[in-house]
Formats: C-alpha cells, sequence, structure tokens
C-alpha cells in the first residue's frame, strides 16, 4: 500500500526495534528505540544539493550517494531510493513523522528553483590533525573553552576555521564546481586552484578594524561602570547588587513576572525590590526609575 503525496511519496514503511536507549541514563528511564526505514517512490539524489543547502546539519556524502540531516529532532538518513529515520516511537509515530519529512521534500522540490544548491561533499578530518594546526594554549579566542573542543567542531563543519586567530593562511584553495546531466543529476565534479591573495589581504584588514571596534568598546564599557558605580555610590542608601539587576531589567520594560523568573525569586520578592528602589531613588513611578537608570548608565 502506497501512501500518496505530491510528487514524493514513500511505501513499504518498516520499523524496527534499536535496543535500549544510552547506557548514560538511569536504568529506570531507559526505554525501547525504534529505527523506521521506508522506500521512495522516485528516485530524490538529484533533490540532495537542495536538502543540504536547507536542511539543519545536512552532511552529503559521495560514495555510495547519501545525505544525512537532522529534523524535527530526528536524525534522517537518505539514499536515493529510501530512507531511515531514528529515534521513533512506534510504528504510528513513525508513519505521523514520515508524513511530515515527506512534506519537507516536497515543499524543498518545489522552491528548487529558489534555493542555491550546495554540493560540497562532507568529509571528516581527523581532530589529531586539527590540532597541529592550533595553538593549543585553550585561548578562548575561538569562542571555545579548549582547543580540543573548537577541532572536534571543526572536524564535524560545525565551525569554520577562521574563527582561530592563530591558524595560518592556507598556502591554497580549491573550487569545485558540479557537472550535470540533462536532468540535473550530478555527474562529476571539477576542482580549480584559487588565488585568495586579494581576499586574505581584505579579511586581515576587516579583521584588524573588527578588533580596534572591539577594544574601544570594551574600553567604553568600563568608563560606563565606572559611572554607574559611582552614581550608585553617590546615594544616600546604595542600590544593592540584587536590586541593580532589577532596576536594569525593569528599565528594559521587563514585567514583574518575567523578572521573578529569569532571577529565579518570587514575584513578591521583585515587587519588594521595586519598593526600595523607588524608596533609594526618589522616584514614584516605573517610567521615572528607568529614565533615572538611563541616565546614570545603568542600562
Amino acid at each position: 500500500m502506497t501512501t500518496q503525496h505530491p510528487n514524493i511519496g514513500f511505501h513499504s514503511l518498516r520499523v524496527y526495534s534499536m535496543g535500549r536507549g544510552p547506557a548514560t541514563q538511569p536504568a529506570d528511564k531507559l526505554k525501547a528505540y525504534m529505527m523506521a526505514d521506508f522506500d521512495f517512490s522516485m528516485d530524490i539524489e538529484f533533490l540532495f544539493p537542495y536538502i543540504n543547502a536547507v536542511a539543519r546539519k545536512a552532511q552529503l556524502y559521495k560514495n555510495p550517494p547519501h545525505i544525512r540531516f537532522n529534523f524535527d529532532h530526528t536524525l534522517c538518513v537518505l539514499h536515493p531510493d529510501k530512507g531511515l529515520a531514528s529515534p521513533v516511537d512506534d510504528s504510528k509515530d513513525a508513519r505521523d513523522f514520515i508524513v511530515r519529512l515527506m512534506a519537507f521534500l516536497n515543499d524543498i522540490y518545489h522552491r528548487k528553483d529558489q534555493i542555491p544548491p550546495r554540493y560540497k561533499f562532507f568529509s571528516q578530518t581527523a581532530i589529531t590533525q586539527i590540532l597541529k594546526l592550533l595553538p593549543q594554549t585553550n585561548c578562548n579566542e575561538c569562542g571555545f573553552d579548549t582547543c580540543m573542543a573548537f577541532a572536534a567542531m571543526l572536524s564535524r563543519q560545525q565551525t569554520i576555521p577562521g574563527r582561530c586567530p592563530h591558524i595560518s593562511r592556507p598556502v591554497q584553495e580549491k573550487a569545485i564546481f558540479p557537472i550535470h546531466d540533462n536532468d540535473g543529476k550530478l555527474l562529476s565534479t571539477i576542482s580549480l586552484d584559487i588565488d585568495n591573495t586579494d581576499s586574505v589581504s581584505a579579511l586581515n584588514s576587516a579583521n584588524q578594524y573588527i578588533k580596534s571596534l572591539e577594544k574601544k568598546i570594551r574600553h567604553l564599557s568600563h568608563m560606563k561602570e565606572g559611572l554607574r558605580d559611582e552614581a550608585n555610590k553617590q546615594l544616600p542608601n546604595p542600590l544593592s547588587q540584587r536590586e541593580i539587576q532589577v532596576l536594569q531589567m525593569l528599565a528594559c520594560g521587563t514585567t514583574n513576572l518575567e523578572i521573578a523568573q529569569s532571577l529565579n525569586i518570587s514575584p513578591h520578592t521583585v515587587k519588594s525590590h521595586i519598593n526600595h528602589i523607588f524608596n533609594k531613588l526618589a522616584v514614584n513611578t516605573r517610567a521615572q526609575a528607568s529614565v533615572w537608570a538611563t541616565q546614570h548608565h545603568f542600562v
């Protein structure tokens, strides 16, 4: 029995048990995990570059041709004629998910003329090799806590080399161009060496400019903190750190309930803090408190 869908459909849905969940879970919370596989009603290999362009965490593979990605919190592995999805709860959950997946694929199919295809194939470089490019000082300038963490994400192509300011400039770059048949199916690719000297020079100049702006912002931020602290000291009864937090959120238009949820305190406590703030600032309304906070660099 075939489920009818426009353009791309599926049939022969099968659901298998994958055994128990991750061993890191407590024994009483383990549950059986299921995997679904199914056949497509048509060859969808032509759609892979478009899926690769829009799907979350997409990874396109060349041999054999298939694509992996996350959709609706589920891992999907699609081959030209069949697909896999996991985890699913049961047969009904599997069918409901596949219907949503077909809608997702057909939406891409209908819009593919508007989507720039992404032909880049996924290839994973060993973390140990990437570490050789890094300073291994855990300087945190890339935004990751350690060089190992950055290398792991770079290995999975979930970040870019340029985030590490210590990686040397590449000695060579390549551009890969696709060759298609008349039906749009990828036949092969051609690699061309690219001279990136001008691009790298422009990028370095931009990075230097960004760094200078960041330095100015840090300087202004320190000045603002100093002005704020001085204004607080001038009050007959200075604001406490918690009262400063409440004042800053209040000045941004946050409600009492939102302040309570954000600071993990009760709405009654928030109201009490606001009353204390009003008394210390000699104001009567939230608007007046907001104006004072803005004038004295609290926001």
